[in-house]
């Protein structure tokens, strides 16, 4: 058994400063890990011991002062049953030096009758008498016993024990030894396990319960002779926690260097600055703010400022800042100046430095290069959502170390990574994917694979830069660069530099600033003048009303409508899956950095986004993209904004958009493996009339609203054989159609007779999987789909109309595949034109169908027809076209959208056509699909938010002629494709 001896400190107090924990004591409500602490005041807390094993009390003892002791025979135990399950111990002993490491035998079990032994790892520390800690963790699941066994010691000094602890915290470990350190080492500390909580102090006080002791998070730099102290402290329950033995190191840095000339401002207070404006010291939470317990803050959301002035020139800076990820990132600006008057704006080289803490971002900034003879420099703080972010930690002038940079080269099937700071003479270290410590670099690091790389320098004299970190993927599996395309696609405009993307916004502006909505549109984008022109009413909603005999939509004013909108106007397709796939992606930006903003979690990364942030220099929110949309939209001549797009912010009455009723967030009328709403679900009208009345009543006044979606692409199409498959146990809907069917037959004889089937009794069609062999079977499913429909549609239909009479019921856009199965698709046409203003089909194809379009209009009653998703795409860029082979580049993706959006426009029942989407789908997948995700060309713009323009020519040239092929005041406009 090896013993690990440290110069170490035991101090037996345990908890939190406000917690006081009774002998006996368990912490916490988990069901899994109880943290139990026993003290030995009494035998209460054993499960079983010895009869032999005695109590002891000694209140002069300030380490334990209640202990259970041996007389020196062997085989004496202690029994402890956990609280849930055991996953660690910790047992405080005390004897002869020597002679108590291996005084006690532990064991393990999973019912208290088999056990098996443990070697735990012991810690010895210094005493009269010595004291040992015996620690163990991480135990097979399911144990729940420990047994404790005296060795025995004859007639030399008994061993006692005087704390048990189970399921608490491991001590602390260090990544340095104690002694002597080169100046300016980092120092890590290394919790035992998963959910403990460090701290530690550096003035001689207990971290357990002292009120100047610090949350760790990140790396200590060692400058001068530092006693450092540490605990673990492990929560088990609300305001419940036990806290480890205190581990102490001292260390002695070298050489010892005079501080180098130059300006050191921690923020204390303000007296180091020359002047201030529009701040204050904030000096809450430090331990969000890596200890620090005084910031500059601004006062308002006005500008702050910070002034600092020097007799002797500067050369360099260092600021240490945090800012909220909750909030937009705004970073610090900096202005040099030779007199005080003159300001010239100084370009800091900015980066995340550490670990966030509840959303509080270390950022560092810096500079090597002030221009010459600099004696002032004013910081500025910027910021329109919340003056409290940023905050300035510390500044620095010629006393930081420049931060290390990275280069890297391919070297054979690897990377080359060649490290560099600015300040000559540095040392640099590295740690590389979470080590356990810092090593120095002394030369080019040869990596494989995807890595993660944190660095610093030091120079004597100076403090050690801000840690700064790199991901760099040195594999040959990279499918994505860093701009979020594709490796393997070469075409124009392909991004190859974030200068490319910055210069990107005076483009953009002066793109958009050359397009014109067009001028015939009204407030909602319908043809203005049109109402009084061809005899419509004002309604004050969208509604359907007829013209010449066709129906067509209008507006709220009444005029004519034609909906050109566009599905997805939402960064949401952006984001993918990067987490356990690393490798496959050129570089992805740390989650503790700015680009924080751009993660879905910390797993799915948008390069959208990041794309918009080197762009602008700002991380946009959905609203901010739905904003921005809007505005190039009105422009490219659309007037709407489709399915799957935030529905919060339509209700800004800025921009016609639709809702889609809840339907598919009710669990209760799921059914696995098939997209069907089961309307027969136990109480399924009650829960339908309480979420339609939650959903739609507080927007049934909106007029830019135009109306809802039912549901999306349900699998009507497999309607006749899959429901007959069903279990009655887990969906009503075939317990209900064995209730239609036994209604009709009678006999389970004369339904076997029909169906061809064997059954014995109709409880048996329950369970079982029910197969169509038969004609009478098919007219049976037949009926029971009409069945079902009227049901559904007829119950969705008369309660939405319950709570809100104003707006249109826009359908349940069908899936092509649905629209093109003769059957179901005649039922679905004679149903839902009962119940629907509208009928929706999300159409992908080649060739417009006005045959099965005709019959759909004339079996529903003359019901009009929306469009509710199409869109075509290329491979040019390395994603999928929506439909193969459907154009070869932008120009005839342009052809494909101006054939089908005139040629349905010119049918004289539809009254819309809505685009899939705003913005291409990420190009390794849509996140929520993971690794197979969806990745099409479908956007109106790419991942670098660069627009399609010759795409968008043909768009703009139907889009702004709309109504004059409605009302055929033009012939449609028609690209041949097989001519080309």
């Amino acid at each position: 058994m090896a013993v690990r001896r440290k110069k170490t400190v035991l101090l037996l107090i345990y908890g939190l400063a406000a917690l006081t924990v009774p002998p006996g004591t368990t912490l916490g409500d988990s069901p899994g890990f109880v943290i139990q602490v026993d003290d030995l005041q009494n035998w209460d807390a054993t499960y079983d011991h010895s009869e032999a094993l005695k109590l002891r009390t000694d209140p002069d003892e300030d380490r334990d002062s209640s202990l259970v002791e041996s007389d020196g025979a062997s085989g004496e135990y202690l029994v402890y049953q956990a609280s849930g399950y055991l996953r660690s111990f910790a047992v405080y002993a005390y004897g002869a030096e020597g002679g108590t490491s291996n005084a006690l035998r532990f064991y393990l079990s999973s019912d208290g009758k088999s056990y098996r032994s443990v070697e735990p790892d012991i810690h010895v520390d210094e005493g009269n008498p010595a004291a040992v800690t015996y620690e163990s963790r991480e135990f097979p699941s399911g144990t729940k016993y420990l047994k404790i066994v005296f060795a025995g010691t004859g007639a030399g000094t008994p061993t006692s024990i005087g704390k048990v602890i189970l399921n608490g915290p491991g001590s602390v470990g260090a990544s340095k030894p104690s002694g002597p350190v080169l100046y300016g080492s980092m120092v890590m500390l290394n919790r035992a396990s998963e959910g403990d909580t460090v701290y530690y102090t550096t003035d001689g006080s207990d971290p357990r319960d002292s009120l100047t002791r610090k949350h760790y998070s990140d790396p200590i730099p060692i400058l001068e002779k530092t006693v450092l102290k540490s605990t673990a402290v492990n929560h088990s329950g609300k305001d419940q926690a036990a806290a480890s033995r205190v581990s102490t190191y001292t260390f002695d840095p070298y050489p010892v260097t005079a501080p180098a000339p130059g300006i050191t401002d921690p923020l204390d207070d303000f007296k180091t600055a020359a002047s201030k404006a529009n701040l204050y010291l904030a000096k809450d939470n430090p331990s969000y703010y890596d200890n620090d317990g005084s910031r500059a803050v601004r006062s308002t959301t006005a500008q702050g400022m910070l002034l600092y002035r020097s007799d002797t020139d500067m050369t360099s800076f260092t600021v240490r800042s945090f800012y909220y990820s909750g909030q937009p990132f705004e970073k610090l600006r900096f202005f040099a100046s030779s007199d005080g008057k003159t300001y010239e704006e100084v370009d800091a080289d900015s980066y995340a430095s550490g670990y966030a803490q509840s959303n509080w971002q270390p950022y560092a900034y810096e500079s090597s290069d002030l221009p010459a003879h600099t004696r002032y420099l004013k910081i500025d703080l910027i910021g329109e959502a919340k003056s409290w972010t940023p905050q300035v930690s510390d500044v620095s002038i010629d006393r930081t170390t420049a931060s290390v940079k990275l280069a890297e080269s391919q070297d054979g099937d690897g990377y080359k990574a060649t490290l560099s700071s600015a300040t000559a003479g540095s040392r640099i270290y590295y740690r590389l994917n979470k080590g356990d410590d810092f090593l120095p670099y002394s030369g080019p690091i040869e990596l494989q694979g995807y890595n993660q790389l944190e660095t610093y320098a030091v120079k004597d004299g100076l403090v050690p830069s801000p840690i700064r970190s790199y991901s760099v993927n040195a594999g040959g599996a990279v499918q994505l660069d860093r701009f979020g395309q594709l490796e393997s696609a070469n075409f124009a405009g392909k991004v190859t530099s974030e200068a490319q993307l910055k210069a990107d916004a005076q483009a953009d502006a002066t793109y958009y600033g050359s397009l014109k909505a067009p001028e015939d549109r009204d407030a909602y984008g319908g043809l203005a003048g049109s109402a009084e022109k061809y005899g419509l009413k004002a309604t004050g909603y969208f509604a359907v009303q007829q013209l010449n005999g066709r129906p067509v939509m209008t507006t709220p004013d009444g005029n004519l409508y034609f909906n050109l909108g566009v599905n997805g106007v939402t960064p949401q397709e952006t984001y993918t899956m990067v987490a356990g796939r690393e490798e496959q992606f050129e570089s992805i930006p740390s989650y503790a950095s700015a680009y924080k903003a751009a993660y879905l979690g910390k797993d799915n990364f948008s390069y959208y986004l990041a794309n918009k942030y080197i762009k602008t220099g700002s991380v946009p929110t959905e609203h901010d993209i739905y904003t921005e949309a809007i505005g190039r939209l009105q422009k490219w001549g659309f007037n709407g904004i489709g399915a799957y797009s935030p529905e919060k912010y339509g209700e800004e009455g800025k921009f016609p958009y639709v809702r889609m009723l809840p339907l598919d967030g009710m669990s209760w009328a799921k059914i696995d493996g098939l997209s069907l709403f089961d309307i027969y679900a136990p109480d399924a009208e009650a829960k339908l009339d309480k979420a339609i009345a939650a959903a739609v009543a507080p927007h049934k006044d909106d007029p830019m609203l135009v109306g809802y979606f039912i549901g999306n692409e349900y699998d009507f199409h497999r309607f006749y054989t899959e429901v007959p498959k069903l279990k009655a146990s887990k969906a009503a809907l075939k317990a209900k159609l064995v209730a239609t069917l036994q209604a009709k037959y009678g006999t389970i004889a004369a339904f076997n007779a029909a169906w061809k089937t064997n059954f014995k009794s109709f409880s048996d069609l329950n369970e079982a999987e029910l197969t169509l062999n038969a004609s009478p079977a098919w007219r049976d499913m037949e009926s029971f789909f009409s069945d079902y429909l009227n049901q559904f549609f007829g119950t969705v239909s008369k309660l939405y109309r319950k709570y809100d009479p104003n707006h249109l019921l826009l359908g349940d856009r069908w899936i092509t595949t649905t629209f093109h199965n003769e059957k179901v698709r005649q039922t679905l046409s004679e149903v839902e034109g009962k119940y629907m203003d509208v009928i929706s089909i999300n159409y992908y194809t080649y060739k417009i169908e006005t045959d099965l379009l005709n019959e759909v209009n004339e079996l529903s009653g003359g019901k009009p027809i929306l469009m509710s998703e199409f869109g075509y795409g290329t491979s040019e860029q390395g994603l999928q076209p929506l439909m193969l082979n459907s154009a070869v580049n932008q120009f005839q993706r342009g052809m494909r959208y101006r054939n089908f959006v005139e040629g349905v426009a010119s049918l004289p029942y539809v009254v819309g056509a809505d685009l899939f989407n705003y913005v291409d789908q990420a190009g390794l997948g849509r996140y929520w699909q993971g690794e197979w995700g969806e990745h099409y060309n479908s956007g109106l713009v790419n991942v670098a938010d660069r627009p399609y323009k010759d795409y968008l020519s043909g768009i703009m040239a139907t889009n702004d002629d709309i109504y004059k092929v409605v009302l055929g005041q033009r012939t449609k406009f028609y690209y041949d494709f097989s001519q080309k």
